[in-house]
């Protein structure tokens, strides 16, 4: 092993990794891309190569790779999954191969990238587990003006308690209902228009992206592959209905109901990383199912469900779920332009399965339920989901949970878990980068980061040797085994 950091760049970030990783204080930072004369090094040559061998083979497993890794890969993949089982095997196992190659080659003390959110990055993680280097997910805190590290879902965090003072500040500013996370857009129309527009633009960059591929023989690139409109979550022309869907009366509806009645499903994005990479349990992956299972059971109860779609989907989103949904009795679709905000102070259970919503949600003293997430730092805090089996005892789990007795107390192990995972910098300063003029915010970041990744490291309080232990997870093939 080497004092180098492998860093895995997504598309077009290349630059901006390499300006941080120079300041990260290892000997060396490797760029790794996906794509020809892209970063110091890529994949795309020995995956190819590896690829035809594999599919001359018919193989579904290999020494790096056994065939419940593959299925694994597969079933979180919002790309392999629609492929047919053979190809999508076969580009599962070439990318364990090409990923190992490079890890023997730079034999990295530390991987960093972006969450893991497709197959590539969750192979390279895979690999890198097996060889005993920690794998450092960067991405931006829910704490305005930091950023944190995460591993498939979890913190990160550091052994040292959080210092109350700086508690007792980030309690009144994300605590506030009308707190919007860094990364969310201002509201826009939500019209057939918008719709018709949004749709034409991803077809036609679609169209651009398969031929594109073809002229620089790389048609398997998970980018290209990504934006084509056969893979089965995308939406398709007559989910312009979305539009129509809204009911009108959903205010009146909504003040039928006591406000301990009153369960708020704010959807996420889909397909979401954090449900693909976040939740061990494959079945969970499968969120609109459960989204119904669990609607079913609480309106069965006596709960009426009120659904807020994520104003970044407009154009994306099925109208499948929204039709399973408002199938059930006590089913309100609510308008995009409202913000989900809102609805936290009068509904009085949450239902997101990982995103700041649920935090809020738990902040704000309501029941939130949520899968294993980043946030949680206290089982009495939230209702977590771990698998479908427990869907069913859901509706009673929620009735047996009383408000917290100690609200501030509550807002107080939220916060400081938060806190113990994050650190101060700029995480948006990708943002119109530069790498002839790198803003020094850049450097910054780089310096905080390298600093932060020591002290977690094997050589500091080794975070993923004491929390991420071998023989992990719930079934065979999960990447916590």
């Amino acid at each position: 092993m080497t004092n180098r950091v492998l860093i895995y760049s997504i598309h077009r970030m290349e630059h901006w990794w390499k300006c941080v990783g120079e300041h990260l204080g290892y000997d060396e930072a490797v760029v790794l891309t996906d794509r020809r004369g892209a970063g110091d090094r890529s994949v795309t040559d020995e995956f190819y190569r590896a690829y035809r061998a594999h599919r001359r083979s018919k193989a579904t497993a290999s020494s790096l790779l056994t065939a419940a890794e593959v299925a694994d890969v597969i079933a979180r993949c919002r790309v392999l999954r629609w492929l047919p089982a053979a190809k999508a095997s076969a580009m599962a196992l070439a990318m364990a191969e090409a990923m190992e190659a490079v890890l023997e080659d730079v034999r990295p003390a530390a991987v960093l990238g972006f969450p893991i959110d497709s197959y590539v990055s969750d192979v390279l993680a895979r690999r890198a587990r097996a060889r005993g280097v920690p794998y450092y997910e960067l991405t931006a805190s829910p704490l305005p003006d930091m950023c944190m590290l995460m591993h498939r879902g979890k913190l990160i965090t550091v052994a040292a308690e959080a210092d109350p003072e700086r508690v007792e500040a980030r309690i009144r500013e994300i605590a506030d209902p009308e707190f919007t996370p860094s990364y969310v857009r201002g509201q826009a129309a939500y019209t057939p228009m918008r719709f018709v527009k949004t749709l034409s633009y991803f077809r036609l960059r679609a169209l651009y992206f398969k031929l594109w591929s073809w002229l620089i023989n790389d048609p398997l690139n998970l980018h290209y592959l990504d934006a084509q409109p056969s893979l089965g979550h995308k939406a398709k022309w007559r989910d312009i209905r979305i539009v129509g869907m809204i009911d009108a009366d959903w205010q009146s509806r909504i003040e039928a109901f006591p406000r301990e009645r009153r369960v708020f499903f704010g959807l996420q994005l889909l397909p979401e990383a954090s449900i693909d990479y976040w939740l061990d349990d494959l079945d969970l992956v499968r969120h609109e199912d459960a989204l119904i299972e669990i609607a079913s059971g609480l309106t069965a109860a006596g709960h009426l469900i009120v659904v807020k779609d994520h104003p970044l989907q407009f154009g994306f989103r099925q109208t499948a779920l929204i039709e399973a949904l408002r199938a059930l009795p006590n089913v309100v679709f609510v308008p995009y332009e409202v913000s989900g905000n809102a609805f936290l102070s009068t509904c009085g259970v949450s239902v997101t399965a990982t995103g700041t919503l649920g935090l809020q949600a738990g902040l704000l003293g309501n029941t939130s339920v949520v899968c294993d997430a980043y946030y949680v730092a206290a089982e009495e805090d939230f209702i977590v989901v771990r698998s479908w089996d427990e869907l069913r005892s859901l509706a009673a789990r929620i009735a047996a949970t009383p408000r917290p007795a100690d609200l501030h107390a509550r807002q107080g192990r939220i916060i400081a878990h938060l806190l113990k995972g994050s650190f101060t910098a700029d995480f948006f300063s990708f943002k119109d980068f530069d790498p002839a003029r790198p803003p020094a915010s850049v450097a910054e970041l780089g310096r905080r980061l390298g600093v932060q990744m020591r002290r977690l490291g094997p050589e500091g309080e080794n975070w993923h040797g004491v929390n991420l232990p071998a023989g992990g997870g719930s079934h065979e093939g999960s990447p916590l085994r």
